[in-house]
């Protein structure tokens, strides 16, 4: 295994959440075109951001064999659904697979918890994220608002953004 293919990923702690932000909001300005200025809160993350996702959320980071920071994802249980709500790399180490590593994580995770099906939005433009997670194996599955937003009695309603798709991966053991 090269080094490059190595990626240690274990459970965040609270002092990981400022490096966590620091991988959200180093590709904030790649979705500015498209997002609604509302929802750009959720990429230019801050310090109450920090403190009201790391309760809500389990996340993940995952570092080099050097033990330097690479990416982050998060994961919340519903029901049989397993939310990824945050899936970041710092720009410096898109394209070099870590993000692949993270969503298997994600991926054993989820079995282990007993859960049916990962899920996660996206907006169209992202084109770069799509990419991603349609190589992974995500499907389209919802892109109306009103029928994601009502998916699962509003599961996702409070983590839309406007113009966002859902996606979702079904789990099998």
């Amino acid at each position: 295994m090269k080094k490059r293919d190595f990626l240690k990923i274990k459970p965040a702690s609270q002092k990981d959440m400022d490096t966590i932000a620091e991988f959200i909001r180093s590709s904030a300005t790649w979705y500015e075109p498209f997002l609604e200025e509302k929802d750009l809160k959720e990429h230019y993350v801050d310090d109450e951001w920090k403190e009201e996702n790391y309760k809500k959320r389990d996340f993940y980071i995952g570092k080099t064999e050097n033990e330097e920071s690479v990416g982050t994802i998060s994961l919340q249980f519903f029901d049989d659904v397993t939310y990824l709500g945050y899936i970041y790399l710092h720009t410096d180490h898109v394209g070099k697979g870590f993000g692949h590593k993270l969503m298997d994580h994600a991926k054993d995770v989820s079995l282990e918890n007993g859960q049916k099906e990962m899920v996660l939005i996206a907006h169209p433009k992202a084109q770069w994220a799509i990419k991603a997670y349609e190589k992974y194996g995500f499907e389209r599955y919802l892109t109306d608002r009103e029928k994601i937003v009502s998916w699962k009695d509003g599961l996702l309603e409070t983590y839309y953004e406007e113009g966002f798709h859902l996606y979702r991966y079904p789990l099998s053991a």
